[in-house]
């Protein structure tokens, strides 16, 4: 592979990964999307029908909706809607606030807006220490998508210091304009709305940026999940496909009779590596393959399985469990939490049952070996 194709790949799996690349916070991702725009943005646009916007200071992948719909990793333990309600207000009130705010000042400007008559949302009281703790979430969330960019070190101690009353500012922080009014894409916003439209087109398109980001996006794509016109598409363009994904990220491509994966070279690459080196994930591994070994995979499993399955890995690996794991059903909570995450779980029309996915059959019978490292090494960082 030549020098510009890995930096290709590099870049586009980068956007992927953090899809606002700040010029500051970035430097060298940022030149590599710079000198590769035209590149990624055909990718981008022509195989999964996303929109790359790239301007003098930032880049910004935005994932259209295709058919209403947008197919993305399934976020492990996301936002609650009322942190990303502070985060929208938040970002609200930023563009009104001087060029350098502050956590307070924004708290201050969040709870006047909270109560405007026009906004018919619970009032936001900063007098709580719940509420405060939640817009310390929400103002992280307007930094990781370079709305606000710190101007000191310890920022995350101050906040953390504001909501327990110990910090009066909470944090200095730069609004970056530019990225705050890109959080939302007209485009995007206009897809996305009730009864809008997007500007994808019909047929083959549709089929093609489906397909693709199943591959691109998702742990697994099963061909189980896809429509009609997705599987004549890929029974005719399987070769094209492929490529296209090997070209994009220089990852494996792995074909099951069940599906098709693409194989990350680097866990840093993917947005949840499992399993990593900590008490949790040897805690939901464990419980995978009591799972597997009592139950087989394609099958579904209801919470009295899984129940005994956690309780199976705690009484047998009972120096493996941090305290966190050794509270009432924590090994159960943790795993599932975490397997579905993965894809290895989905939910079905009951909240307790769930199908065990034929991939996790991936992680039957793993080898546990001692390691100089703790497993709740992470958990105490």
């Amino acid at each position: 592979m030549n020098r510009d194709a890995a930096e290709r790949q590099r870049a586009f799996t980068a956007l992927l990964r953090s899809p606002v690349l700040d010029r500051r916070a970035h430097p060298e991702l940022w030149s590599l999307v710079r000198v590769h725009r035209a590149a990624l943005g055909e990718w981008f646009s022509h195989r999964l029908g996303y929109r790359l916007v790239i301007t003098d200071s930032a880049a910004r992948l935005f994932r259209l909706p295709v058919e209403g719909a947008v197919l993305a990793p399934r976020r492990f333990r996301p936002p609650t809607r009322r942190v990303l309600v502070l985060a929208i207000l938040g970002a609200a009130a930023a563009e009104d606030a001087e060029d350098i705010t502050t956590t307070q000042d924004l708290s201050d400007r969040v709870r006047a807006l909270s109560t405007h008559e026009d906004v018919t949302l619970a009032p936001y009281d900063p007098d709580r220490f719940a509420e405060r703790t939640l817009f310390v979430k929400a103002v992280q969330i307007l930094v990781s998508v370079g709305a606000l960019r710190p101007t000191g070190r310890d920022y995350e101690q101050q906040r953390e210091g504001w909501a327990h009353h110990r910090d009066p500012i909470g944090g200095a922080y730069e609004v970056h304009r530019e990225l705050l009014l890109r959080m939302v894409d007209p485009t995007a916003l206009r897809s996305a709305l009730p009864g809008g439209h997007s500007d994808v087109p019909p047929h083959e398109s549709a089929a093609r940026f489906s397909l693709m980001r199943r591959l691109i996006e998702l742990p697994v794509l099963f061909y189980d999940d896809l429509t009609d016109a997705e599987r004549t598409y890929l029974a005719s363009q399987r070769h094209r496909v492929l490529a296209w994904c090997a070209e994009m990220t220089g990852w494996t491509i792995e074909q099951r009779a069940e599906g098709m994966a693409l194989i990350a070279a680097d866990e840093g690459e993917t947005d949840l590596p499992f399993p990593k080196l900590r008490a949790t994930d040897f805690a939901t591994l464990m419980v995978l393959d009591e799972l597997i070994r009592r139950h087989g995979t394609g099958v579904v499993i209801t919470s009295e399985h899984l129940g005994a399955a956690a309780a199976e890995v705690r009484d047998r690996y009972p120096k493996a469990m941090t305290n966190d794991l050794r509270v009432g059903t924590a090994v159960e909570s943790e795993a599932r939490h975490l397997l579905i995450a993965l894809d290895l779980l989905r939910p079905t029309d009951s909240p307790e049952k769930w199908l065990l996915t034929t991939v996790a059959a991936r992680y039957r019978n793993p080898r546990v070996v001692a390691v100089n490292a703790r497993l709740d090494e992470e958990a105490q960082a």
